[in-house]
């Protein structure tokens, strides 16, 4: 992979991984919760499923996955499935600043799991990983050496930028402790979650 593909590469990712949408959105509300180390199990639930669908990518399986309007239209329900219910929860029950003083590992971890499952349920890394990533390669050279590189480059990438919004989301939830102002950012959120996943739901392929 030369130097002129890999920058392009990085380009790309890093503006996708900041465009707006769920996973800045989720690791905001992690990052209000616990600063900027919530942002390292959100990049690493992200990077874990991105690597999935790389992986799958390498293996001409996402390819498959995208050439089915079914198997397609299955991701895209799943995925927007789980943003509405992720909006529900976060409108039901919203979260508390005081965790982030919390002895326990437990809650500031609990950001993997929903960074994961929304990686490889979103279609939109799917078309992603299938038809954009393979561009990046230089078909006369050795292909899996250039994927070990987008692998790591991708996962650096993502914790910056995931510590970075948390960083951001952290010094909000300062001002977010002030009287009503968490549990309306967390419905507002919450609503965000719902209104992406019907979003989500009603792409077409």
């Amino acid at each position: 992979m030369d130097f002129h593909n890999w920058m392009m590469y990085l380009g790309t990712i890093v503006l996708l991984m900041l465009a707006p949408g769920p996973g800045p959105l989720l690791t905001l509300s992690h990052g209000a919760q616990h600063g900027a180390r919530g942002g390292v199990p959100n990049a690493l639930g992200f990077s874990a499923g991105a690597l999935t669908l790389m992986a799958l990518s390498a293996l001409g399986i996402t390819a498959l996955l995208f050439a089915s309007p079914t198997a397609f239209n299955i991701v895209k329900m799943l995925g927007a499935g789980y943003l509405v219910w992720l909006g529900i929860t976060l409108w039901r029950k919203p979260f508390q600043l005081g965790q982030a003083q919390g002895c326990s590992a437990s809650p500031l971890w609990s950001g993997f799991r929903p960074a994961f499952l929304l990686a490889v349920s979103n279609p939109e890394d799917t078309v992603f990983f299938s038809a954009l990533l393979p561009r990046f390669l230089d078909t006369s050279r050795e292909l899996w050496p250039q994927y070990l590189t987008m692998a790591a480059t991708w996962v650096v990438a993502d914790m910056v930028v995931a510590v970075a919004l948390a960083a951001a989301g952290g010094h909000l939830g300062g001002w977010l402790a002030h009287g009503q102002r968490l549990q309306r950012f967390s419905r507002t959120s919450g609503g965000l979650f719902v209104l992406a996943g019907v979003m989500l739901a009603a792409v077409q392929r």
